[in-house]
């Protein structure tokens, strides 16, 4: 009941009316802003509308330093110094979960470089790993004989991703990553490995 004497229905469904709209709008508002605050940290298991790939940065590195990216690939090597560690990552493409294709072809290397002790019984060399750092650097590496410059990343996140069974002769078939599709035993609408 209105504190006031009445004043008719009129006025009481106007105020209905008007304190629906701004709940409405502040519903609406909130969706926004929570959809904003999700889209503005990355994953490493789902792919980004906006991922930038490993060659943009090499092509132009200014326009992506202290950009946040996806990338992954195969440890090629571990370093702890004093006060951070490096891994150096042959790069390779991601499927859209996130994990590196290592049958696909690579299209160089990079570094990651973070400032706590990354143990190298987790992080050793063969394994593939997938990570979300911010463009750091360019790093002048020698690999066998050749001098390469790397882009280097300062680790935010990291994924080691189990390696798989030895006695599967089985290629990665990134067909398999979509479950739920096509159709037949498989769910990819064939047979093939």
């Amino acid at each position: 009941r209105d504190s006031v004497a009445s004043r008719g229905l009129g006025d009481v469904y106007k105020r209905q009316v008007v304190e629906n709209f701004v709940m409405r709008f502040l519903t609406v508002l909130l969706m926004f802003m929570l959809a904003g605050c999700a889209a503005t940290k990355p994953s490493i298991y789902a792919k980004s509308h906006n991922d930038i790939a490993y060659e943009e940065v090499l092509q132009n590195f200014e326009s992506y330093e202290q950009q946040t990216v996806r990338w992954g690939g195969m440890i090629a090597h571990v370093a702890n110094y004093e006060n951070f560690s490096e891994l150096t990552i042959v790069q390779f493409p991601l499927t859209r979960y996130g994990v590196p294709i290592s049958t696909e072809k690579s299209a160089g290397r990079f570094i990651v470089r973070s400032e706590s002790f990354l143990d190298p019984m987790i992080y050793s060399p063969e394994k593939l790993a997938t990570f979300i750092g911010t463009v750091n650097s360019l790093q002048l590496q020698k690999v066998d004989q050749k001098m390469l410059s790397l882009p280097l990343i300062t680790l935010e996140e990291s994924h080691v991703w189990p390696q798989k069974d030895p006695e599967s002769s089985r290629p990665y078939n990134p067909k398999h990553d979509a479950p739920f599709l096509g159709y037949g035993y498989y769910g990819t609408g064939s047979y093939s490995p």
